[in-house]
């Protein structure tokens, strides 16, 4: 008897393949738990910085005595406008104000909702995240709740008053349906490929003396498929970390291993699966706070970074400035040479913010709106490097761009003041209003490449 029959009749191959096949299964229970754990954590944190910087953006002592009759005054028009902008301007479905009664219920106060808001005073369901909220502390829903617009996870931050009290609370809800639909997804392929690997182990290991070989290709072209179902997986994961395909790296099918090379092959592939899987999970978390078209941070990593500003802001531990850059006659260009020409367009200016001020610093939080936040407090080399920023934008413009009218961007800037300073949005405010000086007068002096803006009553 030779030494592979010895190995054969010894049951040891019997040993092999069940651990191979607790392995498979374990790998797929650990990548569910994963994937889901990420997509759950993406989501919940996208959902709080939103809530956070809309609460800070809200007047605590306008909300606070808001009645059902106010809905002409100034302080709820204020307050409308900005929920709407985050409504408008960050994919969200419901973005709104609650307000808790003086005997324990939670009701709506302000819905910037166009179809089928919320009534003021209308009943809202109440979650343990709601009731920390009303406690002055932001939180989150684990579980969802159903109510007469469908089921929803919600994310609810405090707006505060002068006096540091609650005087409302800001909720951003998500649909539960798409989550569901995920993890779902995830515990089908892992319980189909759970069932199939162990079928085909269990029929392995009764033809393992005569099949020995075939019983491993078997298993290698079930791992094959076991690769690509998980980078189906993958591609929905994407949707949600806006990952570019480019990036992503498949997990391809391989071929079938030579005689001989079986084991060393299913060890080789699976060892393949965890790198490769591991590689996804983390281009996914990087990918979801990065602007694909610019390369520069998108929205959400503007919200994440103002997040770990609070404690060193509220401490008068930090300095830092903000400037604020908005691009000129835009929307001329998309109407005048189409949209492609308009990204071209956008793409040029990030690259020269990128360039004067650090892709690192930057962020697009809207279609043509970038801002830079730079730990700096020197006003004199802030002007210097706007200064900069102007010539390298004129020559720029002496080069042949495929829009076909120089670029131009309006920018303003303010620098952090400890002592005067309360919060972000103190110096966010001063460097918008530069910025929007400095925009009116390049329209003043652009009649024809004029358009509506805050501070304009037509358009040409």
């Amino acid at each position: 008897m030779n030494l592979f029959s010895k190995i054969r009749n010894s049951g040891l191959p019997y040993f092999i393949t069940s651990a191979l096949l607790v392995l498979v299964v374990a790998l797929g229970v650990v990548l569910t738990h994963q994937t889901g754990s990420m997509l759950t954590s993406l989501i919940q944190n996208r959902m709080l910085d939103i809530s956070k910087t809309a609460a800070d953006m809200l007047d605590g002592d306008t909300l606070s005595k808001l009645t059902k009759d106010d809905s002409e005054s100034e302080g709820y028009r204020q307050s409308m406008r900005t929920l709407t902008y985050f409504q408008d301007n960050i994919d969200l479905k419901y973005i709104y104000c609650i307000r808790e009664t003086q005997d324990g219920r939670f009701v709506f106060s302000i819905d910037p909702t166009v179809k089928d808001p919320g009534v003021f005073g209308e009943p809202v369901v109440k979650t343990e995240a709601l009731v920390k909220a009303a406690g002055g502390v932001s939180a989150v829903d684990t579980k969802p709740y159903n109510d007469s617009w469908g089921s929803f996870y919600s994310a609810y931050s405090p707006v505060f008053t002068s006096k540091g009290e609650v005087g409302g609370i800001v909720a951003v809800d998500f649909s539960a349906d798409w989550y569901d639909r995920q993890v779902m997804s995830l515990r089908i392929t892992v319980v189909f490929f759970g069932a199939v690997s162990l079928l085909i182990g269990g029929i392995s290991a009764v033809m393992l003396t005569r099949r020995n070989r075939r019983r491993y290709r078997i298993l290698y072209g079930q791992l094959n498929q076991l690769a690509v179902r998980v980078d189906e997986l993958m591609q929905e994961v994407e949707n949600v970390g806006e990952i570019s395909p480019n990036e992503r790296k498949p997990l391809a099918e391989t071929a079938v291993p030579k005689n001989g090379e079986e084991i060393d092959a299913l060890g080789a592939k699976i060892l393949s699966m965890q790198n490769a899987l591991r590689e996804h999970i983390e281009l996914a978390h990087r990918q979801a706070y990065l602007d694909s078209m610019t390369g520069v941070g998108n929205k959400t990593a503007y919200l994440n970074a103002l997040k770990l500003m609070e404690d060193p802001i509220r401490e008068k531990k930090i300095e830092f400035a903000v400037a604020i850059f908005d691009m000129n006659g835009l929307k001329s260009i998309n109407d005048s040479h189409g949209h492609e020409c308009g990204d071209a367009a956008i793409i040029d200016a990030a690259g020269l913010l990128k360039k004067l001020f650090g892709t690192e610093n930057l962020y697009r939080i809207g279609g043509d709106e970038f801002i830079a936040v730079l730990k700096l407090s020197d006003e004199i080399l802030l002007q210097e490097l706007f200064r900069d920023f102007d010539t390298e934008l004129e020559a720029l413009n002496q080069t042949e761009r495929p829009y076909g009218v120089p670029l131009s961007i309006s920018k303003g800037f303010a620098v952090f003041d400890a002592e005067s300073d309360p919060d972000y949005n103190t110096v966010f405010r001063r460097a918008d209003m530069a910025m929007y000086a400095d925009k009116k007068a390049y329209y003043t002096t652009h009649r024809d490449r004029r358009r509506k803006y805050p501070f304009e009553t037509e358009e040409s």
